[in-house]
């Protein structure tokens, strides 16, 4: 019998019947005598399984399902209930790109409501993670982790920077079954991709006004979260949910 196992910020597979439900970046470890992949390929090995109705234990999942949803009952615009309707169309997996002030937070919120999986909400700033904090508390009325700028609180909900993250994932990896990473466009540096690959969560949301990057590594976001699922800009918004804008050009001597 298959078994699964997180090691580290890896995934090993004991004794594979059949090779066909390893990711191509899976890696025989003539050490331990089991398949070693990152543990990001946990969804697609257990899809493996699943399909070719192989028996398996899993050892390494230890994410849990949230006690309850959300706390408080506030409509969502139709473009979030949109957003958050691509989003599962893709099995929960992808990138929502929205301007500032549109709420972006609270699809995530939507999210986690609707996955109901514990949650890990990876920032890139204290000052966002303190807002994640207080947005998380109010709207599940339960207790929110903070792990980073001094504090390491594991709690179903927990908030994390960007720099904790790929510096505990290894022992945190397997803790959260749903990943959301605001401002992803973060996420395709080295360091902190890495952090994603370590990291089993089955299913994962990028939020971001602005994806794309400079240095073209945007594409890896597809890899590490998914695809995007859904995008409005500014001039789609303006007038009815966001302000009236105006653009101007200041010429600088």
């Amino acid at each position: 019998m298959t078994r699964l196992v997180f090691n580290a910020g890896t995934l090993e597979v004991h004794d594979v019947e059949d090779p066909a439900i390893l990711p191509e970046v899976a890696r025989f470890d003539d050490r331990t005598r089991c398949w070693r992949t990152p543990a990001q390929a946990y969804a697609e090995v257990v899809m493996g399984l699943v399909r070719r109705k192989l028996a398996w234990t899993d050892e390494a999942r230890r994410y849990t399902e949230l006690d309850a949803g959300l706390a408080i009952q506030r409509p969502p615009r139709p473009f979030q209930t949109e957003a958050l309707a691509a989003w599962q169309k893709n099995r929960g997996r992808g990138v929502v790109a929205l301007p500032t002030g549109a709420g972006k937070s609270w699809v995530a919120m939507l999210a986690i409501d609707a996955i109901r999986r514990s949650t890990l909400v990876v920032a890139p700033t204290l000052d966002l993670v303190r807002q994640w904090y207080d947005l998380l508390g109010s709207a599940f009325a339960q207790p929110v982790g903070v792990v980073g700028g001094g504090s390491h609180d594991v709690q179903p909900l927990t908030v994390i920077t960007y720099d904790s993250a790929w510096a505990q994932m290894e022992h945190l990896g397997n803790r959260f079954g749903f990943v959301v990473f605001d401002e992803c466009h973060h996420l395709p540096g080295e360091s902190y991709a890495l952090g994603a690959e370590m990291c089993l969560a089955p299913y994962r949301l990028g939020l971001s006004a602005t994806p794309e990057r400079a240095d073209g590594r945007h594409v890896e976001l597809e890899r590490l979260i998914g695809p995007t699922v859904y995008q409005r800009d500014v001039v789609e918004l303006a007038g009815d949910y966001l302000a009236e804008y105006t653009t101007e050009t200041l010429t600088v001597p």
